[in-house]
């Protein structure tokens, strides 16, 4: 008897969500597992505890859809894995160090993220995370992808060279280049205040 390997549209699979199928969810482990784990292995550069991060996102995906339709189910679930891992990444770094990509690009991009303690950090955490949007939505296409790929989905500078077939010096470039125009963002938006 030969495996079904046709692949489910998102509109489909969110319609069995919707309809409480529980077999969906081997179906979205088959469709997105890999990526799913990816996300996970780097920000937290550890197998099991990547796993478990999966599995807690096909629990979340479940109990989330519905109320929620997501536009776009592989960025909706990218979100939810990604908040997890780094939820278990900062739970675990409070009683160490954990050495992984996740920590050199928290390292870079952090320069670019102001000090907001003395204002509403509620109203100011909005209006960076809109901001960074709209920075990103503008930036050209290379830039935009080596900037999701370093920042979103902490993947190392060698990866993103790798699949954009050019040097990693050129991507530590693009990045710096990138956090450059980032920062003049966020001042001219009155989000950043240098000391």
């Amino acid at each position: 008897m030969s495996k079904d390997t046709s692949k489910k549209s998102d509109s489909s699979i969110i319609a069995d969500l919707f309809s409480r199928d529980e077999s969906i969810i081997s179906c979205i482990s088959d469709e997105y597992g890999r990526y799913l784990y990816k996300i996970a292995y780097n920000v937290l550069a550890d197998d099991e505890d990547s796993e478990e991060c999966v599995n807690d996102t096909y629990l979340k995906i479940w109990n989330s859809i519905p109320p929620d339709k997501p536009k776009n189910l592989k960025a909706y679930i990218a979100k939810i894995v990604r908040n997890i891992a780094l939820n278990k990444y900062k739970e675990k770094s409070r009683n160490k160090r954990i050495p992984s990509e996740c920590t050199l690009c928290l390292d870079e991009i952090e320069e670019c993220i102001p000090d907001v303690s003395n204002v509403d950090k509620e109203y100011n955490d909005r209006r960076l995370k809109e901001t960074i949007d709209i920075f990103v939505c503008a930036l050209p296409k290379r830039q935009r992808y080596i900037f999701i790929c370093r920042y979103y989905c902490k993947d190392s500078v060698e990866a993103i060279a790798k699949s954009l077939n050019i040097s990693g010096s050129m991507v530590f470039h693009e990045l710096s280049d990138i956090r450059k125009k980032l920062k003049i963002k966020l001042i001219e938006e009155d989000l950043w205040y240098e000391n």
